[in-house]
């Protein structure tokens, strides 16, 4: 199984822009995956499999600075604000395609849910290649 940390995820709302009447996908995305390739080549991770994969991944949202009061009344953070888990999801798997696996139809399982605030944000992927 690899897994990677990588940095919160942009909004899906910023990852497509219109241009002449056609929607591509924008330069946050563009850098987004940019650093998707950089954690992953760091990491050791060089070519995506052509096989099936099992995806997991879980949104960790922004730490808000009064998060050690806050915790006291909400431990499980669900009143931070964060994206929206289905929005995470798809900017977490295109982000993957060509990295982790070759085209995205290959993720065959998935799993996706919300952890605990961590300082910046984070969204942690982790994939296994079925055989």
């Amino acid at each position: 199984m690899n897994t990677l940390t990588l940095a919160y995820p942009i909004s899906t709302n910023r990852y497509w822009k219109s241009f002449r009447n056609h929607m591509v996908v924008s330069p946050e995305a563009k850098a987004y995956k940019a650093h998707v390739c950089a954690v992953a080549r760091s990491n050791g991770i060089s070519a995506p499999t052509a096989s099936p994969v099992a995806l997991s991944l879980i949104l960790r949202p922004v730490q808000p600075k009064d998060w050690h009061k806050r915790q006291q009344t909400d431990p499980n953070g669900y009143t931070v604000r964060c994206l929206d888990i289905d929005n995470s999801l798809k900017v977490g798997v295109d982000a993957l395609q060509g990295i982790a696996y070759i085209n995205d139809n290959q993720v065959v399982d998935l799993h996706i849910k919300r952890g605990m605030p961590v300082e910046g944000g984070a969204l942690i992927v982790s994939w296994s290649v079925l055989a």
